[in-house]
């Protein structure tokens, strides 16, 4: 049996831990909590009050009996960047050292201030060449030893940080099976997106938009009446008030009478509904537009199907509102077919929630300040110097006898060449970055800018068509507009052929779907004969998409600044070209 870890998540609003046998791929949990992250003490991955969120850890290990005093901690922050490089065959032994020597080359930062691991992804051996897929991470010194501070005042041995990405894919990788399928892990303040490829990582993107998102459009409507989290929270996961589709063009529920006392406390709560089922629009535009990207350069694949994790797969109707969205068939996480719990630990359909946690404890990527790996690597090597020395001149040896010159002239022509050849088109890094966050920026203002108009923006052109289309024995006496109807209110003289005719002059006009009469009350003379018809009619308006309709020019703001930065790189290129020549 191998040595039993703890193996933690901190989250925003609650900690999971797990005790877990450490490296296993099939682990087996044998103890498992979860329990409150104390208020505001847990920042994009932060933790702020150490001392406090140590107190509460060892008290719930200490309610648990979980002994152990090994941890592996997983880190959920939007601040570790991330990046896919593929570099040639070497013995994993070198690899970090190479990475550390090359990391200002894969990321646009300055390297001194972060911490950059790697995990393998796949290694590529074909009769043409030998080279291995990475998947590079850089997290700020600063959170890192965040990280280190706490496990100390806690009385922990930190064994390894890992990265909530790599944590998750450690255990969906089997979960999902062969072929192409897509997790999104939809977090508290962040949602994971792994196209995972026969149980190889193929994307991975991190969309800074999450439950918590969802959770604040509960709690800023009051026809919901929630004022905690937790309280909106149990809602989501009890209640469907999420729609089937963003747009449900705002759908009135006729079986209630407009002037019945219910007619009110409906239409706030489909306004409620629709308002939190747009929250969920940006994470779902991000989705696509990663699906879109993955598909764009692996047009011969077919995405077999989306699951769903994370607390945001626990709000009822999430699921349905994926499966129209994306087109794709979702399902839901709730057990992990490669992991193994102790008898009677979770009930049915809550391992999931303990997926990151786990994971953490496979394979974690292990982000080390360089001042602690100095430490640990000088321990190491004073024990294995003559080793060291014996190889080396062995080495040489065998170099000196191989015809090394002829070979060394070879391989560094060819090292030239790419080296060349790399510079070249080094620009198309910053090209494309520049293009995928203008594309991100333009979804976000594309979805703030609808929240903001809408019809009630064309009221006046209405009303001019209105006058155009009513007849002379009419008159409307009440009109309200929101979003997405138009409530009128009209006296007529006693002709239903004239109301008739109104409702499809109303249903022609280029903005409405749909006119429907709620009633017709008719008023009597002193005769007790007809004298006047009062009606009212709710019109639909068609889906309104500001953008589109405005002519907002915002997409071709980007394309023209795309255009100008390529034209300015590759006149770049062009120009250290001619400088070489010269020289």
């Amino acid at each position: 049996m191998g040595k039993k870890i703890l193996s933690i998540e901190i989250g925003l609003h609650t900690t999971k831990v797990c005790e877990v046998e450490a490296g296993k791929k099939n682990p087996h949990v044998s103890n498992c909590i979860t329990f409150d992250t104390p208020d505001n003490i847990v920042e994009d991955g932060y933790i702020l009050d150490k001392e406090l969120m140590a107190q509460t850890l060892r008290s719930n290990l200490a309610k648990a009996k979980m002994n152990s005093k090994d941890v592996n901690i997983t880190i959920v922050s939007t601040k570790i960047a991330n990046r896919e490089v593929v570099i040639p065959s070497m013995p994993e032994s070198k690899i970090q050292a190479m990475i550390d020597t090359s990391a200002s080359e894969y990321f646009p930062l300055d390297v001194s201030e972060y911490t950059i691991s790697y995990s393998i992804l796949d290694k590529i051996n074909t009769k043409e060449e030998k080279k291995i897929k990475l998947l590079l991470l850089a997290a700020p010194n600063n959170l890192i030893k965040n990280i280190y501070a706490f496990a100390e005042i806690a009385g922990l041995k930190l064994n390894a940080i890992d990265y909530i990405g790599n944590s998750v894919y450690q255990i969906l990788k089997k979960q999902v099976g062969s072929r192409v399928n897509v997790s999104v892990q939809i977090n508290e303040q962040t949602t994971l997106v792994n196209v995972i490829e026969n149980e190889k990582l193929a994307l991975q993107r991190t969309i800074p938009y999450g439950a918590m998102n969802v959770v604040s459009a509960v709690l800023d409507n009051s026809i919901f009446g929630k004022t905690n989290t937790r309280d909106a929270m149990q809602l989501l996961m009890q209640e469907n008030i999420i729609n089937a589709r963003l747009d449900m063009g705002g759908e009135v529920n006729r079986a209630v009478p407009m002037a019945s006392d219910d007619y009110d406390r409906v239409m706030r709560e489909l306004r409620g509904r629709e308002d939190v089922t747009n929250t969920i629009q940006y994470i779902m535009n991000n989705v696509n537009r990663v699906l879109d990207y993955f598909m764009s350069r692996n047009s011969d694949k077919r995405i077999n199907a989306i699951y769903l994790t994370g607390v945001g797969a626990k709000f009822k109707g999430i699921e349905v509102l994926f499966t129209n969205e994306t087109g794709y068939d979702v399902k839901k996480i709730d057990n992990l077919f490669s992991v193994s719990f102790a008898k009677g630990l979770v009930s049915e359909g809550e391992q999931a929630d303990y997926l990151t946690a786990i994971g953490a404890s496979i394979a974690p990527i292990g982000f080390v300040p360089e001042d602690i790996r100095g430490v640990k690597s000088n321990a190491g090597n004073n024990g294995h110097i003559a080793v060291v020395a014996f190889v080396g001149v062995v080495i040489v040896a065998v170099l000196m006898c191989a015809y090394a010159g002829v070979r060394y002239g070879v391989l560094k022509s060819k090292n030239d060449s790419l080296l060349a050849e790399r510079d070249e088109k080094s620009y198309i890094l910053a090209v494309y970055e520049n293009h995928y966050n203008a594309k991100n920026a333009y979804g976000y203002t594309h979805y703030m800018y609808n929240l903001t108009s809408g019809r009630n923006y064309q009221l006046t052109m209405m009303f001019e068509e209105l006058q155009k289309i009513i007849p002379s024995n009419m008159r409307v006496t009440a009109l309200t507009s929101d979003k997405s109807t138009m409530t009128i209110t009209c006296e007529a003289k006693p002709d239903k052929k004239a109301i008739a005719s109104f409702i499809n002059a109303l249903e022609s006009l280029p903005n409405i779907v749909t006119a429907n009469v709620l009633s017709i009350v008719e008023k009597v003379d002193e005769d007790e004969k007809i004298d006047q018809q009062v009606f009212t009619v709710i019109c639909q308006y068609q889906s309104f998409d500001a953008l589109t309709e405005e002519k907002v020019t915002l997409q071709d703001e980007i394309d023209e600044n795309l255009r100008l930065e390529t034209e300015e790189a590759n006149a770049e290129v062009e120009e250290n070209k001619e400088v070489q020549t010269d020289n």
